[in-house]
């Protein structure tokens, strides 16, 4: 499942990418261009825009009812009836790039030393060149069932 996000769901559609949704967001998105990624990629449109929901040719929506993102991220899975997540640090939380192995020593002077000590894997986006692992922050982003 695919989705594009508005500009008013940036913090859900980093969230989403975190647990490995394919969800593209750009701040400087118009409508007109959410419409036309979601017919041409068969993208469900997320949403908290009440004119873009009103237009004809994105029927294919999730309108989000809340501003807390646990409760929007909690709203799309129970719409769509998802029950596991694609899986965490697979995609970029900045860009939605597939994330890939990266040797160890590759990353030594790219993050802090305590992370380069206390980690064996790490991941990069070879888009935009972030580097990710696993720490404690992947067990906050689990939701609570």
């Amino acid at each position: 499942m695919k989705f594009v996000a508005d500009v008013m769901l940036g913090r859900l559609a980093k969230w989403m990418r975190l647990l490995g949704f394919d969800v593209l967001y750009d701040r400087a998105i118009s409508d007109n261009e959410i419409i036309r990624i979601s017919l041409e990629q068969a993208r469900v449109i997320l949403t908290r825009d009440t004119g873009l929901v009103a237009r004809p040719l994105a029927s294919n929506h999730v309108f989000i009812n809340n501003d807390n993102v646990r409760q929007q991220l909690q709203q799309v899975l129970t719409t769509f009836h998802i029950t596991s997540m694609p899986g965490p640090l697979t995609r970029c939380s900045v860009c939605n790039t597939l994330l890939l192995p990266v040797a160890k020593q590759d990353v030594r002077d790219l993050v802090p030393l305590y992370v380069y000590e206390k980690n064996n894997t790490f991941l990069r986006c070879e888009s935009c060149r972030k580097i990710y692992w696993q720490g404690t922050h992947v067990k906050r982003m689990e939701l609570k069932k």
